[in-house]
């Protein structure tokens, strides 16, 4: 488990170009692929342990969220992107999701903090995560990895590099990870919470001369999950009376279960994804100091979940997605010679998207009873007397299906300069142009028995006709910098950006009365002003990074889940005006060898500025909208703190012995939009801890490890269903204690 090097820079790419992490003026952290491998950092979550002002939600490929500095907790939305943008080898991916599988072979993970709108470009308003994987070499290599650990968990992964001519190298990456259910159904007595995941990833490499080289990668991936299975939060500690009667009615148990070990759903928990994607990038230098990139990619995901919808043990209903999301990104870049102490780069894009949802529930023949609370026996008799008890239990055995298929086009023309004023002295300026269109259609066609598959004609009504909806927007991103080096090792910046998310659309049908202009979003703009200094000194042995910002949010995208013609949905809304300010602190020390420290605090106040017309907590009692102005944003705690170390020591033999361990804390936060105190998370730590011995030429190493070995129970995120489980949430848990071994090998 080696310890970066005394005397390594860090190498970063957060201007299109490589720079020592110390030279450059953001806010930004690198994370080295050797330091996740070490530590077992396969998944997106697990930035959350090593980045300030971070937090990353990953319930399935669907519902996924990052919230950089409170902004971005916006997870499952198919009709517009997250406010923090996800980028692989340089291509941004359309949803987050795409990026919650297993990060193997990672060169690097960066985390820019910030909008990053005029290099990053599309939908960066709150940072951006740019991922890049190892490069084929032209040298023989590879590795192999094998954990198990408790719950079955079973992970396996290997890569091997090597030339396949003088010109030409490749490198093939495999994984597959397992693991048991962590949640028990009282239902059924099965564990749900399942893992599965498989992939793999083949690259080449074409080098022909020290001036041109193509890199072309293609991947696949496929999860399976029972990630749906869901824990309910009652209100106050009681079953609300409208609860107790729909329980009543159709005899069923609801587990509460406040430390989300257990469940009375009965199924079906099924969520899954599969992708494909491939991409090519060229690079070639020319004439004195210019370089042209082309970067072109398409990558299909596909998605498709059932998940039982109220949480009891009744038959009731279950619902969910089916998605196909397919994207072409193209991008064309000239970064071009310094000329008069100023260097320039310059580029063109273009980003399409074609997504195709199928949002669907299925209602099985206790619907009626629950949603009514009447009991089986007496529905035929109040049927009779009610067309509107008689509409419902029409209900029973139907299949409910709402598509849409959003299209995205965007188009953008950007350029950045830097201006070197002085030897310490530097100053950059950059514009980004974005033009976006992006339209689609919702129709729902008549309900289906799902006994028969014919439609049901007592739902005829329920039908709707397409409703179509499109939003054009054009803006401009912007970047002005400056930084100084006061002294040798350290540097103080400060800048103002400004970064634009487009506008999106509901994908679901607008409330009855309202046409298509009702689905659109309106676009989220983003100003941030930030001052900052980095230092390091004694050969990189000590390096600290502080920052002070404030962000300016207008139109603040974020999702709601409301009862919209009889079907619990997930709406896009505009949460009007909102800000974020605070401060961010990040140290590393190497006191001697052998020993590595690295740690970071954050302040985040993070509130809603102008939220009028907000969405109520469950506590609140006939009121349909509720002001939110001047609360917190959901899913920002206010502090972020996290320490992390080895400590290697020889131990004879040709062997070294090591240990570690990983602390991450983040105080209370409110985890749902409408910032119900029955949906405060956080104010917990997390600890991994690991104990190891690799041989000196890193061959081979075998370590044991825990992850949350103090087994702290947290909710991740919640959602208020509305009607069909009044007065109270449903949550989503992390993972409890874990342990095992992980055994590598390298050549």
């Amino acid at each position: 488990m080696p310890a970066p090097e005394q005397g390594d820079d860090i190498l970063v790419t957060a201007r299109k170009v490589k720079e020592k992490l110390s030279d450059v003026p953001v806010a930004i952290t690198a994370i080295g692929g050797e330091q996740l491998r070490a530590n077992d950092h396969i998944r997106l979550e697990d930035l959350n342990q090593l980045v300030p002002s971070t937090n990353v939600v990953v319930t399935n490929g669907h519902q996924t969220s990052i919230s950089i500095r409170g902004i971005g907790n916006n997870p499952g939305s198919d009709g517009l992107e997250n406010s923090a943008g996800v980028f692989m080898d340089g291509v941004y991916l359309g949803r987050p999701g795409m990026a919650a599988s297993d990060l193997i072979d990672i060169k690097q993970v960066e985390v820019l903090r910030g909008p990053q709108g005029t290099l990053f470009g599309k939908n960066t308003t709150a940072g951006a995560v740019n991922i890049t994987t190892e490069l084929p070499d032209f040298k023989w290599g590879g590795q192999a990895r094998l954990s198990y650990g408790n719950y079955n968990y079973q992970q396996y992964q290997g890569s091997v590099t090597g030339p396949i001519s003088d010109t030409l190298a490749f490198r093939a990456t495999a994984y597959r990870t397992t693991r048991d259910g962590t949640l028990y159904d009282t239902t059924t007595g099965h564990k749900e919470n399942t893992l599965g995941r498989a992939g793999g990833r083949l690259q080449l490499l074409y080098k022909p001369s020290s001036d041109l080289s193509v890199r072309l990668i293609g991947e696949y991936a496929s999860e399976q999950q029972s990630s749906g299975a869901v824990s309910v939060i009652p209100s106050m500690g009681i079953t609300p009376a409208a609860i107790q009667a729909k329980l009543a009615a159709t005899g069923a148990k609801l587990t509460i279960d406040p430390t989300g070990q257990s469940s009375a759903a009965g199924g079906p928990f099924s969520t899954g994804t599969r992708q494909a994607a491939t991409s090519a990038e060229v690079n070639w230098s020319f004439g004195n100091g210019f370089t042209l990139t082309s970067l072109s990619a398409f990558r299909y995901w596909q998605y498709n979940s059932a998940s039982d919808t109220e949480g009891s043990s009744a038959d009731v209903m279950y619902g969910g997605y089916h998605i196909h999301d397919k994207q072409i990104t193209q991008e064309v870049r000239l970064a071009m010679p310094r000329v008069a102490n100023i260097d320039t780069v310059v580029g063109l894009y273009y980003f399409r998207q074609q997504v195709h949802t199928d949002q669907y529930t299925s209602y099985g023949p206790e619907a009626a009873a629950w949603l009514t609370g009447i009991s089986d026996a007496l529905l035929p008799i109040y049927a009779k007397l009610s067309p509107s008890v008689a509409g419902v239990l029409a209900y029973n055995n139907t299949q409910w299906d709402t598509f849409a298929n959003p299209l995205t086009n965007s188009y953008a023309a950007f350029g950045q300069a830097n201006w070197h004023v002085t030897p310490r002295w530097n100053i950059t300026a950059g514009v980004r142009v974005t033009h976006e269109t992006r339209s689609e259609d919702v129709f729902r066609p008549n309900p289906v028995s799902t006994t028969t598959g014919q439609a049901v004609s007592a739902l005829a009504s329920a039908a709707a006709a397409p409703v179509h909806a499109a939003i054009s927007d054009t803006a401009p991103s912007f970047l002005f910098s400056t930084d100084y080096r006061p002294a040798p090792g350290l540097m103080v910046y400060g800048q103002i950006s400004r970064g634009q998310k487009a506008g999106g659309l509901n994908t679901t049908l607008p409330p009855t009365g309202l046409g298509g202009s009702s689905l659109e979003v309106l676009p989220e703009t983003a100003t941030n002003y930030e001052i900052g200094l980095k230092g390091e000194w004694f050969k990189h042995r000590l390096t600290f990074n502080l920052d002070v910002f404030r962000t300016d949010i207008r139109n603040y995208q974020a999702n709601v889940l409301e009862t919209v013609n009889n079907q619990t949905v997930q709406l896009l809304t505009n949460a009007g005006g909102a800000r974020t300010q605070g401060v961010e602190a990040e140290a590393t020390a190497r006191p001697f060898d052998g020993l590595s420290l690295r740690g970071f605090v954050a302040y985040n106040d993070a509130k809603y500025r102008s939220y009028v017309n907000g969405p109520c907590p469950v506590e609140v009692i006939n009121q349909s909208t509720c002001d939110l102005s001047g609360k917190p944003i959901a899913g920002a705690p206010q502090w972020t703190a996290g320490v992390n170390g080895t400590y290697e020591h020889k131990v004879g033999h040709g062997l070294v012995g090591y240990v570690s361990g990983e602390y991450a804390w983040r105080s209370s936060y409110f985890a749902s939009l409408d910032d119900s105190v029955l949906t405060r998370a956080g104010d917990y730590g997390l600890l991994n801890l690991r104990v190891g011995v690799h041989t000196a030429d890193q061959r081979w190493d075998l370590s044991f490890w825990g992850r949350n070995v103090t087994n702290v129970h947290y909710a991740t995120n919640y959602f208020n269903y509305g009607t069909l489980l009044p007065g109270t949430y449903v949550a989503f848990f992390g993972d409890p204690a874990t342990y095992g071994a992980t055994l590598r090998f390298s050549f």
